[in-house]
């Protein structure tokens, strides 16, 4: 193991919403091509990466669901990382404290991966830059390198064309966190892409202006979701139906979320969602600026 001068880093990794999501073709890697504007959220994870003794790679987590051995997106960072610097190989491990639902579309593992490179590269001293962690962040998963860079952010590409969006209102996000998870893989699975339109909302996204009917309009993945879990649809509609001026699923779902002018309009939606819905409900405010923090 090489010497480092830090042994442990404990890292703030958040939630994120897709604000816009599209799905623009399917590469021959099997690989879809999309055009997302996503915001990280203030609903976050800790994630712990330790070095220890040994070669291993473990992971720790209480949260059911959240896999434990290689599949997990922490192992899987770093064995990517270690790919590209064998000389850093060492043991780990990583603690998960989940905040964040599982497989709920708000890209928890996703960020948790992000964390656990982050650390990697302050832990192991290869010096990387932003652009270099998020290359070796797209080649874990197409949400990755959005954590490694700002928010709120224009994505494409699979994941990895990044570029600064304008910043946001100071909306409220209310979201229903759902009691079940729809797999991302199943959902870009069920999505036919010869039956997308080819509506077109971010032509010149840099100089877009900003506005609910020009961002909560559009996710490709939530008719499929949808279809399978009406509940998805019941969720918007209760949104809406409390105040929301938008309401939208995020990524492959099921988590639906409202958005609102303000804080204590979105207090009363979720008294009002709550009740009907009985669904644990998450208030949370969009984040500017870096999205991985050492806490």
């Amino acid at each position: 193991m090489m010497a480092a001068l830090e042994h442990r880093i404990r890292m703030r990794s958040p939630a994120k919403l897709n604000l816009y999501l599209e799905i623009t073709g399917k590469r021959p890697d099997g690989y879809h091509e999309l055009r997302m504007l996503n915001t990280g959220l203030d609903l976050a994870d800790i994630v712990n990466v330790e070095i220890s003794p040994d070669r291993n790679i473990q992971i720790l987590c209480e949260a059911p669901g959240v896999p434990l051995g290689p599949d997990n997106l922490c192992a899987r960072a770093a064995e990517v990382f270690f790919r590209a610097f064998p000389q850093t190989r060492t043991g780990l491990r990583i603690t998960i404290e989940k905040r964040i639902p599982v497989a709920g579309g708000l890209g928890g593992g996703s960020s948790n991966a992000a964390a656990a490179l982050f650390a990697l590269s302050r832990l192991c001293k290869p010096e990387l830059g932003t652009e270099d962690l998020i290359r070796l962040g797209a080649q874990v998963g197409a949400d990755v390198p959005f954590f490694l860079f700002r928010s709120p952010a224009w994505v494409s590409g699979i994941g990895d064309v990044l570029s600064d969006a304008p910043p946001l209102p100071a909306y409220t996000f209310l979201i229903v966190r759902q009691d079940f998870g729809v797999s991302t893989a199943w959902a870009f699975a069920q999505y036919d892409l010869t039956k997308r339109d080819n509506r077109d909302n971010l032509n010149n996204s840099k100089n877009i202006k900003i506005a609910p009917q020009d961002f909560i309009s559009r996710n490709d993945l939530e008719a499929v979701a949808a279809t399978y879990f009406p509940r998805i649809t019941q969720a918007k509609t209760e949104l809406l139906e409390a105040g929301a001026i938008g309401a939208m699923m995020t990524g492959s779902g099921p988590t639906v979320f409202g958005v609102f002018s303000d804080r204590m309009s979105a207090v009363r939606a979720c008294e009002l969602v709550g009740r009907s819905l009985k669904r644990e409900m998450v208030l949370s405010q969009g984040l500017e600026g870096p999205l991985l923090i050492e806490c």
